[in-house]
């Protein structure tokens, strides 16, 4: 079948050993340039007459030799950032890629692997060897991309992710950086022209140092959730994931970044546990509902038996939330069911509630009943009209 196949191809076209041989490159391990120097080997014994099509002294009909001429782009490779390990990819022109396309169809190969796979292998062998880096496949930290035709060589660094957990510590500034809502971000009178709601946010706090330190060029910043503006976050603090992209410099020294943001932001933010993740952990950390105990204030004094009631009623019980009207503009509409596990009171301050839940729940709206909006509110255990006047995330699970 192959050398049937074979003689058909070199009757109309010329090909090099490599081309030749990737038509039927997913058949066995060899590499298609040796393929093609035994498919060729065995066609000249066998039909002599296809000589002129044998002889390569004309360009490949599919790729125009590049594998010839492939040290002159390789020789381009010269990068000025560090990095461990490297990924290949190459640009081919859709020239190119029509006619391996015709080929296939018009001699119906079942077996043909494509030119780009075989320049991202073989080229990769080589850079690998010049470079004295790893070439992986996956999870690599920059992509080499080659335009070979063009001679041209992009570098795709990928991101560098640093894992820790920050206290905030101050009322009033935001997790993550806030556009004006009237200018989106453009600078207009109602933000003074910085294009945003608040000076300050937990994110613009931490993460400059990280992308000097890295020399990125921008960065993420995805948290285990948020707290609102005016709620500290307390005691071991909340997970975050900072993402860094392109970074020039990988090995970046963390523990001098810690301390170089908690002096900078004292009294502000405090950050720790910081270590170096892979991306994976970024979707675990914004979708995983971690445990939470909050500290909350409320508008009314609490007699004993008020006090009771609370505790017995919020033993492991599930709450309805419709989404908070006060966040409905910017949140989808639907009903979430999550589980207050105990809620205490103080022996000392009437007014103060330790509640132990799951995260996602809206606290102020277990208070006050947001309307009927979340079923069963404090509330409307009482009978009273409840609000919270003050919140503190006093603890986050510390398991992500």
């Amino acid at each position: 079948m192959i050398l049937k196949k074979s003689k058909e191809i070199l009757r109309e076209h010329i090909l090099c050993n490599h081309c030749l041989g990737r038509q039927f490159g997913k058949i066995s391990t060899s590499t298609n340039q040796r393929r093609g120097e035994v498919i060729r080997n065995l066609l000249r014994c066998i039909y002599p007459d296809l000589n002129n099509n044998l002889d390569l002294q004309k360009p490949c009909f599919i790729c125009g030799d590049i594998f010839e001429r492939s040290d002159s782009v390789i020789t381009k490779i010269n990068p000025e950032f560090e990095f461990n390990s490297f990924h290949l990819g190459t640009k081919i022109p859709e020239d190119i890629i029509r006619k391996e396309e015709m080929l296939k169809e018009n001699f119906g190969l079942e077996y043909q692997e494509n030119l780009k796979q075989e320049l991202n292998r073989e080229l990769g062998k080589q850079i690998g060897d010049i470079i004295g880096k790893e070439f992986k496949r996956e999870k690599e930290d920059v992509t080499i991309l080659l335009h070979p035709y063009d001679s041209k060589v992009e570098y795709l660094i990928n991101p560098i992710f640093v894992y820790g957990r920050y206290n905030k510590l101050i009322r009033g500034i935001p997790q993550t950086k806030w556009l004006c809502r009237k200018c989106k971000g453009k600078g207009c009178s109602r933000c003074n022209r910085t294009g945003k709601m608040y000076d300050e946010s937990v994110e613009e706090l931490i993460s400059p140092l990280f992308v000097e330190a890295a020399k990125g060029n921008d960065s993420s910043f995805h948290g285990a959730g948020r707290e609102d503006i005016d709620v500290l976050m307390l005691g071991n603090g909340r997970p975050f994931v900072l993402e860094i992209k392109s970074p020039k410099i990988r090995e970046i020294d963390l523990k001098k970044l810690e301390t170089e943001v908690n002096a900078i932001n004292e009294g502000k933010v405090f950050i720790s546990g910081l270590t170096f993740v892979e991306k994976e952990l970024v979707e675990k950390v914004k979708n995983t509902h971690l445990k939470k105990i909050y500290r909350a204030e409320i508008s009314i004094c609490l007699a004993d038996e008020e006090k009771k009631k609370i505790e017995e009623f919020f033993n492991d019980r599930e709450i309805y939330q419709e989404t908070p009207n006060r966040v409905i503009h910017r949140r989808a509409d639907k009903t979430r069911i999550r589980k207050v596990y105990k809620v205490l009171t103080s022996k000392e301050n009437c007014t103060s509630l330790e509640i132990h839940c799951d995260g996602g729940l809206y606290i102020k709206e277990l208070i006050s009943g947001d309307e009927e909006r979340t079923n069963p509110s404090i509330a409307e255990v009482l009978g009273k009209n409840i609000n919270c006047v003050l919140l503190d995330v006093i603890s986050i699970e510390e398991k992500v």
